[in-house]
């Protein structure tokens, strides 16, 4: 069947393998605009042949789709472990190949234990010795292998002592101790004298007498205040506890006591008791002192008291004198007073009896009284004319002139025992001078009524310049003068 010339063939029934020759693939639809996988063009789909891919598809696939079967570069590098994550497995060159040289320093001996090992090179010539004139004497470095080396090697002639720095093995090393004091060795036999003064009745050997002040606590100290106050009226306040330590802290040495508890006991049930309680008092009591002290006081005493009282007595007829020198420590006040009436009598004094009763608590200061020997600084403020009168000098020392003596009557009292007061004689004077500043108010009260009962009508009391009768008593008359004060008993 022919064509008519106005009738165009058809391309759609036209040979394929021709069509394809011919036919040039257009890139507009053969080329996916979407990545594979994506839904086809709406112009593949009208191609008849649908089920036979186009050799540009099939031969050269889309770069895009190549792109898409590429592995991503970046998707490449994930399964490939971080360059940090394999360096973690790996261990590192220093600890796989070369132990640390501290390592290695560890496992080699000290070349200091490595010279204790190895013998000393003096060690290896047993004939050497150090002296050549000496042939029969041993090196001392034989005897000691394992001398170290930081010991300086000289050639020293051994001695019977070895080096003091010479190594010795553990197992031979002895501890070190301290040297002991000579007086903590026990001796060998009996009881050596004390280095520190005294020795303990009880027996206790010296040698492990305390070396250091003792602590008092509160207990121990109730215990001697109330006993020191009981036995001589002194009392102790709280406030002055440091004087238990400072003053009674020689006499835990010297008697080899541990504590205070211990001199407590001493002191109420030890043979020696008696004789300890002389050093207590005269511990607790101050006794400095020096002659014609507080001179305004006696100022007046010489000027008014005593020369009044000395007229009054001359009226009657009588030359009898009596004065109580109460707490005279070591003499210096008594004798003070003796010269003052030898001034005031002057020439009559061999026609007065004349007696100056003196007292005090410690029989020590009293045997020091009874000699009247005293150094230049106890007369210190004695007028100087009357040194070469009353005293005689001998070498450093002077001596009370015995006339004076004889004024005086020392002995041991109590103000605290109420028998002992009534047996002093009754006096014109008395005179108690810093000593009633260790009372309490009760016990002044007493030795203060003590000394009233004492004097006689019109007699006068004379106390410290820092001592006052203010609420003690009013029994007195007071009369003021310059730089002191007489209480006057009534008559």
């Amino acid at each position: 069947m022919g064509t008519t010339p106005f009738q165009k063939p058809n391309p759609a029934f036209a040979p394929k393998d021709k069509y394809a020759e011919t036919e040039k693939p257009q890139t507009t639809f053969s080329k996916p605009s979407q990545p594979a996988g994506s839904e086809p063009s709406s112009f593949a789909s009208k191609q008849p042949t649908a089920q036979k891919p186009s050799p540009f598809a099939a031969q050269k696939p889309s770069p895009f789709a190549q792109a898409q079967q590429k592995p991503s570069p970046f998707a490449q590098t994930q399964p490939k472990p971080s360059p940090f994550a394999q360096a973690q497995p790996k261990p590192s060159p220093f600890a796989a190949q070369k132990p640390s040289p501290f390592a290695q320093a560890q496992p080699k001996p000290s070349p200091f234990t490595q010279a204790q090992q190895k013998p000393s090179p003096f060690a290896q010539q047993p004939g050497a010795t150090l002296n050549p004139k000496a042939p029969g004497q041993q090196s001392a470095f034989a005897q000691k292998p394992a001398q170290s080396p930081l010991q300086p090697k000289t050639l020293t002639p051994p001695t019977s002592r070895p080096p003091l720095r010479t190594p010795q093995p553990a197992s031979q090393q002895k501890p070190l101790t301290s040297p002991r004091p000579f007086f903590h060795n026990t001796p060998p036999s009996g009881q050596v004298k004390s280095p520190f003064r005294g020795q303990s009745s009880f027996g206790v050997n010296s040698a492990f007498a305390p070396t250091k002040d003792v602590s008092v606590t509160n207990e121990e100290f109730i215990l001697l205040r109330d006993f020191i106050y009981k036995k001589c009226g002194i009392f102790i306040a709280e406030a002055r506890k440091y004087l238990i330590e400072n003053r009674l802290s020689s006499r835990l040495k010297a008697l080899n006591l541990k504590n205070y508890t211990e001199y407590y006991k001493y002191l109420k049930f030890d043979d020696n008791k008696e004789s300890e309680l002389n050093e207590l008092y005269v511990l607790m009591t101050t006794n400095e002192t020096s002659f014609f002290r507080n001179p305004p006081q006696l100022k007046v005493f010489q000027d008014i008291v005593l020369t009044k009282l000395v007229n009054a007595i001359k009226k009657t007829g009588q030359r009898r004198l009596r004065i109580w020198s109460a707490g005279c420590s070591t003499g210096e006040e008594p004798y003070t007073l003796a010269i003052i009436v030898a001034e005031v009598l002057k020439g009559d004094l061999a026609s007065w009896d004349v007696k100056i009763t003196a007292n005090d608590l410690s029989t020590q200061v009293l045997a020091a009284a009874r000699q009247g020997i005293y150094s230049e600084y106890a007369l210190r403020t004695t007028p100087k004319d009357l040194i070469p009168k009353y005293f005689t000098k001998d070498g450093q020392v002077y001596k009370i002139n015995t006339d004076m003596k004889r004024l005086i009557s020392f002995g041991q009292i109590n103000l605290n025992e109420r028998e002992q007061l009534r047996k002093v004689e009754s006096s014109h004077i008395v005179f108690c001078r810093n000593v009633i500043i260790y009372f309490d108010d009760d016990m002044k009260r007493r030795v203060i009524n003590a000394f009233y009962d004492n004097l006689l009508p019109g007699g006068a009391l004379l106390i410290g310049h820092s001592e006052t009768l203010h609420n003690i008593t009013r029994s007195f008359d007071l009369e003021h003068y310059t730089g002191t004060i007489v209480y006057r008993k009534r008559s």
